[in-house]
């Protein structure tokens, strides 16, 4: 049922990532508005980008072929602060131009992408390609056992999900709260052959948010890793034959560095 055999996991050490957004670079000529409406309709929403490895996996995205501008999900809001399109937080994260933003003419209120990858201050209604983003997370509002979940998420997205920082997470934590148990699944498994938790993606715990004194080493035989759907929203180990709601990765985690 997994993916590689337990002992490759005693192989490698991975550098852990887990890619919440995913670009998609649409070369069709729209305005702002009519470009975040496409990606609304077919993925998620124009590009948010929230620190420098999304920024460079983002131009990515685009080739190195293409040379002109593709609007992102960034705008001047009601209250003329820089918002993204999707609702997520503030922009933490800038890479403007080193004349940006100046806003010359008063009419630049929503932002393109240009090469190497800076960005500009541009008139909404201008037409261009456009760079569309699709979450990486997805919440399964059904019950299932752990291998149920497994199987479910492996059959129609990538896998269940795997948590390898803080941010990940944070978001895994926010799409937690929408569930309808207690408590959802992880990609997490204890293996008692080799006495140690592991996300089924093959990948090592290099980042760990147990319940105080939740675990140990002893009895863990058939317990699988789930999260707390409200605060404090630590991992928990749980009866593989629970039932719960679970979280899947549409897209498979970047395991480098074997």
């Amino acid at each position: 049922i997994y993916s590689q055999p337990m002992q490759t996991l005693l192989l490698f050490h991975s550098h852990c990532l887990c890619f919440l957004h995913q670009y998609h670079f649409v070369n069709i000529n729209l305005t702002w508005t009519d470009a975040q409406a496409y990606c609304r309709e077919n993925y998620t929403d124009l590009a948010t980008i929230d620190n420098m490895e999304e920024m460079k996996r983002l131009t990515e995205s685009v080739g190195s072929d293409y040379t002109g501008e593709a609007w992102i999900g960034l705008k001047k809001g009601t209250s003329w602060r820089w918002q993204w399109s999707s609702g997520e937080g503030g922009t933490g994260y800038i890479n403007w131009d080193i004349s940006q933003p100046n806003n010359l003419y008063n009419n630049q209120h929503c932002t393109e992408v240009t090469w190497p990858g800076t960005w500009d201050m541009t008139p909404c209604d201008e037409k261009h390609p456009f760079i569309c983003y699709d979450d990486n997370l997805i919440l399964v509002n059904s019950n299932m056992t752990w291998n149920e979940a497994l199987n479910y998420c492996r059959t129609y997205h990538s896998d269940l999900v795997s948590v390898h920082n803080e941010e990940i997470q944070y978001w895994v934590s926010r799409m937690a709260e929408k569930a309808s148990t207690d408590h959802v699944w992880l990609g997490l498994r204890f293996s008692c052959y080799l006495n140690f938790w592991f996300w089924v993606s093959a990948e090592n715990v290099c980042y760990q948010n147990w319940a105080p004194n939740n675990i140990s080493n002893s009895n863990l035989c058939g317990t699988t890793g789930a999260l707390q759907s409200k605060d404090p929203q630590y991992w928990v180990s749980l009866p593989e034959t629970k039932e719960l709601n679970f979280i899947c990765s549409k897209y498979p985690s970047d395991v480098r560095n074997r």
